[in-house]
């Protein structure tokens, strides 16, 4: 390239370097960590600071220019993800304005998440360096929160007063810390499976997360783990480390789940009716959809709605159907359900391919029967491994460990 002599060559660096690309993997990790220490809080300010963040975030990528483009399926989801609420707002489709805005806020930090993980990790090896971080950050959580649970009972992370006393650290909710253990324990495993130098931390990080998961008692979410850690096992089973690594992971798992005790898991998994009360609340969100099926109510409007539809009094308000996918259709109507089926869709062959983003499908399949996706703790991660595997090229991944 030639610069005339009065031209000053542009040396800054831009977005587009690795530096800049560091930067937005740091925010995003901080972030999105930050939100699953606070996921036991239910103060708003906690998911406004996460999505003035993102929405800033984005903005700076947005004005740094021309990047590669995101695929046309899951541009297309996320976009119509993040208007979705607006639209409703703007065409008068909702009972509660407030809470729609909320939601559609909420929907559109979700957006912003994706989109920017999908413009930070265009680098496959900046990528492996943030799942790594997230395989360590995911074991800690879990030994935290097991110490937490047995120590502390009541507490939020030993300091702050919970309104339930099983609390998992800073989870309230086991199912909401199984769901982020679905994410973080495929990651490890993977590196267990994929790395022959430091493959043994790695193995006893997805140990350490699968028995945690069993020992939190989540039904489902012990059935996902496991299901997740047989799927990436077959993945790798030509690999010559699967051998010793599905030795390793069953012994490991079964001395940590002993330490942490699962007889819990044990009593929940022969209740006669596992899905007692959850499905007459189906059966009331069923209703809902039906009375507006193509419009809605309005995005988070759910528990606004949903005593007009009760077939029974729980005795305590019903914020969540229990079931995210039904939930999207009741509050956003089927069209929005539909948006959320083909962005499962599209992600399930790129989670199989790469390995480590199967806790991205454990979770679509979780919301059959709970809600990971109403909460930033989880969600942050889950959109971020979506615009992971957006950025991944499927020619990279042939011929490669990682």
């Amino acid at each position: 390239m030639r610069v005339g002599p009065f031209v000053r060559p542009d040396n800054r660096p831009r977005l587009s370097t690795p530096w800049a690309g560091g930067t937005g993997a740091t925010i995003l990790f901080l972030a999105s960590g930050a939100a699953t220490l606070a996921i036991g809080f239910r103060e708003p300010r906690v998911e406004y600071g996460y999505e003035c963040i993102l929405f800033m975030l984005a903005a700076i990528y947005c004005w740094s220019g021309r990047g590669k483009s995101m695929p046309p399926i899951p541009a297309i989801a996320l976009a119509a993800i993040a208007v979705w609420g607006f639209f409703q707002l703007a065409m008068g489709a909702t009972v509660y304005r407030y809470v729609t805005l909320v939601g559609s806020l909420r929907f559109a930090a979700f957006a912003a998440t994706a989109w920017v993980s999908f413009r930070v990790f265009g680098s496959h090896r900046l990528r492996v360096a943030f799942l790594r971080a997230f395989a360590w950050f995911g074991a800690a959580i879990a030994v935290i929160s097991v110490l937490a649970y047995f120590t502390s009972p009541g507490k939020i992370l030993w300091m702050f007063d919970a309104p339930y006393p099983d609390v998992w650290g800073s989870f309230l909710s086991r199912n909401n810390f199984a769901q982020f253990l679905e994410l973080a324990m495929p990651v490890a495993l993977w590196f267990a499976l994929s790395e022959r130098r430091g493959s043994g931390i790695y193995l006893c990080f997805s140990a350490i997360m699968l028995a945690a998961g069993l020992a939190a008692a989540s039904r489902a979410g012990a059935c996902i783990l496991v299901l997740e850690a047989i799927t990436l096992l077959w993945i790798h089973r030509k690999s010559r480390l699967a051998r010793r690594t599905t030795v390793g992971l069953l012994l490991a798992t079964a001395l940590f789940t002993a330490m942490a005790g699962i007889g819990t898991l044990a009593a929940r998994l022969t209740e006669p009716d596992p899905y007692q009360v959850r499905r007459e609340i189906a059966h009331s969100t069923v209703a809902m959809i039906s009375s507006r099926p193509w419009t809605g109510f309005g995005l988070g409007t759910f528990p606004v709605v949903y005593p007009e539809y009760a077939l029974f009094d729980l005795g305590q308000s019903v914020e969540h159907a229990h079931n995210d996918w039904l939930e999207w259709a009741a509050e956003g109507g089927l069209g929005l359900a539909a948006v959320w089926v083909v962005l499962a869709l599209w992600s399930a062959r790129l989670a199989y391919l790469t390995g480590w983003g199967i806790g991205v499908l454990g979770c679509f399949l979780h919301g059959l029967v709970d809600y990971p996706f109403a909460r930033f703790g989880v969600s942050a991660w889950i959109f971020v491994l979506l615009g992971m595997l957006a950025a991944t090229d499927v020619r990279e991944l042939r011929g490669r460990i990682h």
